[in-house]
């Protein structure tokens, strides 16, 4: 009896203080039944928890042409890294369309990481309507409740570049295509602040931002930086930001609905990431991009759209590859292959890709599991532009652009 008696304190103490943990870990971490529930984003629509709609139009814009299956190559590529969708716009037609046996034109896929381009563009397009004076304002100007006094110092440029010094995550992440590196995920910590910013939003985390705020700070890729931009943004335009990328980039593209994750349903959308829309609309938003806009409306000026396609970008860092304007920029220079030059792209973690090249008035989305080859996708999908197409011509209005 007596050992008995003691086996039974010893499960109650141990009851208790499992009990207490929990009420501990639950108090400091509310979101974690929700987390539980909604889980890892899903790669395609639809998914758990929350969304609001990023409206678009009626009626999508036809996208035109004739198209072809892919060749050998792009075959072989889109099956060896896990493709869902792969579609090639040149020159004003839908040269190829293609998807595996789980997708189709209506599926909409999780862009991930690639939304953060469209926010980019979004604080350019703010600054040329004069809602940021210059790019090198301290953000605190426009957020004077943002972070620590430190943050507040940091210019926008910066946020935009991926090198405010915001200390957020642990760890310094290097995007593919950089030298050859693969991102390098931070460890993932349900107490973590990650974790809290994308269950809780921005103001879970804001008021203890800081930025170690060097004279040059590194490259260090975090999904803060692209929420602050969003913040701004919101904050500039006093719209939803869903409202702002519809009513800019998404509408005028043509596009359709699409769908946008939110922490909950009393908090912003979450700018850095899982905006659920088809490919097509993505290639829509490509060209829209690609051609700045159209000749009545351009959707920034000249200047600021040559430098979100990397006019300032020295041919060393874009063999490099680089990160300007929370958007990527490399180059295709393989010997043998016919296409040839500079290309901008906006990218997902799952490698969610969409490739543009203004000066050969070229799209390319990718959607897939894994990170592709990132230039050997693009030579392969060249492959489906017949091979009399005229390609030294830049994208609609863009091609008086020199």
């Amino acid at each position: 009896m007596p050992a008995l008696r003691r086996k039974h304190r010893f499960i109650l103490a141990f009851a208790a203080a499992l009990f207490a943990a929990l009420a501990a870990a639950y108090a400091s971490a509310p979101y974690l039944p929700r987390l539980a529930a909604e889980g890892y984003p899903s790669d395609r629509w639809p998914s758990a928890g929350s969304h609001l709609v990023v409206k678009g139009v009626q009626t999508p814009i036809l996208l035109q042409g004739e198209t072809t299956p892919p060749s050998e190559r792009a075959t072989a590529l889109f099956t060896d890294n896990g493709g869902r969708a792969l579609l090639v716009w040149q020159g004003g037609d839908l040269r190829s369309e293609f998807y595996d046996t789980a997708a189709g034109p209506d599926t909409r896929f999780n862009s991930f990481s690639m939304v953060k381009s469209l926010v980019g563009a979004l604080v350019l397009r703010a600054h040329a309507e004069g809602l940021i004076a210059e790019l090198s304002d301290p953000i605190g100007r426009y957020l004077p409740d943002i972070g620590d006094a430190g943050l507040r110092a940091v210019p926008i440029e910066r946020f935009l570049t991926m090198r405010s010094g915001v200390t957020f995550e642990a760890g310094t992440k290097v995007p593919v295509g950089f030298s050859g590196h693969k991102e390098g995920a931070v460890e993932f910590n349900p107490f973590g602040p990650m974790v809290r910013l994308h269950m809780l939003g921005l103001g879970a985390v804001s008021n203890r931002l800081h930025s170690e705020n060097g004279s040059s700070p590194a490259f260090n890729y975090q999904n803060v930086n692209t929420a602050i931009l969003g913040h701004l943004i919101s904050t500039l335009y006093a719209q939803p930001l869903e409202s702002i990328v519809s009513e800019k980039i998404w509408q005028p593209s043509g596009a359709g609905d699409a769908f946008w994750r939110r922490p909950s349903e009393d908090l912003p959308v979450s700018a850095y990431c899982c905006l659920y829309a088809t490919a097509r609309d993505w290639v829509r938003v490509g060209v829209f991009m690609l051609q700045n806009g159209t000749d009545d409306a351009p959707f920034m000026p000249d200047q600021l759209w040559k430098q979100f396609f990397g006019s300032d970008v020295s041919s060393e860092e874009r063999h490099a590859g680089t990160y300007g304007t929370h958007v990527y920029q490399n180059v295709l220079d393989r010997s043998g292959e016919p296409l040839q030059g500079p290309f901008t792209y906006m990218m997902g973690r799952g490698g969610q890709i969409t490739y543009m090249m203004p000066e050969r008035n070229l799209v390319v989305v990718r959607f897939g599991e894994r990170i592709p080859l990132l230039h050997s996708t693009l030579y392969a999908a060249w492959d489906s532009v017949p091979s009399n197409e005229p390609v030294g011509q830049t994208a609609g209005k863009a091609g008086s652009k020199n």
